[in-house]
């Protein structure tokens, strides 16, 4: 750890990701502080439907650490939730994940091709390779993205839903398992549209109970401010900052 931190200091500064103050006693990314409020909130994951499963509430903190994940190009802060999260040890999303049929196949949501190219990687499938490492399981790249959608967070349910409509088409291996569940994997759950396009891609294909699991679940009704701060920081990265 004292490694990972030293070379966390060097690469991004001695600046908390949650507070912006300078510590020399980050954990590499958080401030004592922030880090006990992640704790807090870990412990509050939240259960949009019987078949979905959210890490973290959107709050101001977490909100900031899944904008440093997709824009801050700091791909290792998905294991680093991950494992602060209820989806590890005792927690109540991995109680729930165990009494899922076994095994499990973690299927991230794919990003576009011109979406991958600018930000690297795929933080959904980063997110998807911590819970498989938590829970055991597998890592399944059994989804596509036909088509590259608008962003979502300033859209209405209705609109969500269309936007994404027929997005996504399955890219199952020829020998299917007959055995376990699917789970697909996100950062963000809104309303829940896009996963839901991915559970419908993937229903008609094989036949295995399908779950969600997302790091975040943000309220409808704070989607705007999202998108204020999507546009923020695309315009951030777009800067080189």
């Amino acid at each position: 750890m004292d490694v990972l931190r030293t070379v966390a200091n060097f690469v991004f500064g001695m600046e908390c990701l949650g507070c912006g103050t300078s510590s020399e006693k980050l954990d590499p990314w958080l401030c004592p502080t922030c880090a006990a409020e992640l704790a807090r909130e870990s412990r509050s994951p939240k259960f949009p439907n019987e078949d979905s499963f959210c890490l973290f509430p959107m709050r101001p903190l977490t909100r900031r650490l899944v904008h440093a994940l997709k824009y801050r190009n700091i791909p290792g802060l998905a294991s680093y939730l991950v494992r602060r999260s209820s989806a590890v040890k005792h927690g109540e999303v991995a109680q729930e994940l165990l009494m899922l049929a076994q095994p499990l196949y973690f299927v991230p949501v794919p990003l576009h091709r011109a979406r991958y190219r600018e930000r690297g990687y795929n933080q959904a499938e980063l997110l998807a390779a911590a819970l498989a490492t938590a829970m055991g399981g597998k890592v399944c790249r059994w989804l596509r993205r036909k088509t590259f959608v608008v962003s979502q967070t300033k859209l209405s349910k209705e609109e969500r839903e269309m936007n994404v409509a027929e997005a996504f088409v399955a890219c199952l291996p020829q020998e299917l398992p007959t055995r376990g569940s699917i789970v697909v994997v996100d950062d963000v759950f809104t309303t829940g549209a896009t996963t839901s396009a991915c559970l419908a891609a993937l229903g008609t294909e094989i036949p295995l109970p399908l779950k969600v699991c997302t790091l975040i679940y943000d309220e409808p009704a704070s989607a705007a401010a999202d998108f204020a701060a999507d546009c923020r920081a695309d315009w951030d990265a777009f800067r080189g900052k």
